[in-house]
């Protein structure tokens, strides 16, 4: 339900964008490379603990988007981002905003696992050494194996701590990935196709993962799979040539949605 009568947007987008307890907020938010709109005019909240999907065509602008959340989008020159974007009614693109903390508060896990060149250990402990979470060794020791049973890696690798972290199969890699994320007590975790380069068995333990986390954290996950969408998230964004077009319950969106693009993309006759 629309409840909020001060936007100049939301002509096109149908459902529930706001949240009754959000965490983040977007606020009329363009994304445009060079003179190219990329993301068009977006509001959405991203409620406390929820679990969100991003779906939609490739191309959409969904993981644009997504970036935009942590403003990864910083690190491309042509990049603009117009709008407003609030964590806790904290404008994350205020001048004054240092991204390095904004980045431990907000999380990210990308496509394909990308653990540093590091030991194992060093990989989840790096985060709480560089922002100086971690009181001493023993403290730093409980954090990282903390996290590594929180990303369910902890008793496939307690015995190889100071092995590189590369060595690791690839649904271990991006699990080492989400530990590493989690480490630094993140209120939000960006997650951008995390299983698209993994096998069926890899995927379902990041899915059961995805799940658990969803107790803790606000998880948001870009995904070109429907199916997976319907598995993990409660809630569902529905993406189409750089707009939002419709937001709902993930049981409304691929059972009844109210859109015609929509019904369209979760039907096969686009996509």
């Amino acid at each position: 339900m629309l409840i909020n009568n001060d936007l100049k947007t939301l002509d096109l987008t149908v459902g529930d964008v706001f949240s009754q307890n959000p965490r983040l907020k977007a606020r009329n938010v363009s994304v445009f490379y060079g003179d190219n709109k990329a993301i068009d005019n977006v509001t959405i909240d991203i409620g406390n603990k929820e679990v969100i999907s991003f779906i939609g065509p490739s191309g959409c602008g969904k993981s644009t988007f997504l970036r935009c959340f942590n403003r990864m989008n910083d690190t491309i020159d042509s990049c603009a981002v117009k709008g407003k974007i609030t964590i806790d009614d904290e404008n994350i693109y205020d001048k004054k905003i240092d991204v390095v903390p904004l980045r431990a508060r907000i999380g990210m896990v990308f496509q394909k696992p990308n653990p540093f060149p590091k030991s194992i250990y060093d990989n989840v402990a790096y985060g709480p050494r560089i922002h100086g979470l971690s009181e001493n060794k023993e403290h730093l020791d409980g954090i990282v194996q903390e996290s590594l049973k929180r990303a369910g890696l902890w008793e496939e690798v307690i015995d190889r701590l100071d092995n590189p972290g590369t060595g690791l199969s690839g649904g271990q890699q991006q699990r080492l990935c989400i530990a590493r994320a989690i480490a630094v007590s993140p209120e939000v975790i960006l997650m951008d196709e995390p299983c698209s380069a993994l096998d069926p068995i890899a995927t379902a333990k990041i899915e059961e993962l995805i799940h658990e986390l969803g107790n803790d954290f606000s998880i948001v996950i870009v995904t070109h799979s429907m199916q997976q969408a319907a598995r993990v998230s409660k809630r569902t964004a529905y993406f189409h040539l750089g707009k939002l077009i419709e937001v709902g319950s993930t049981k409304d969106i691929f059972t009844r949605p109210q859109h015609h693009q929509t019904e369209a993309y979760i039907s096969g006759k686009i996509g």
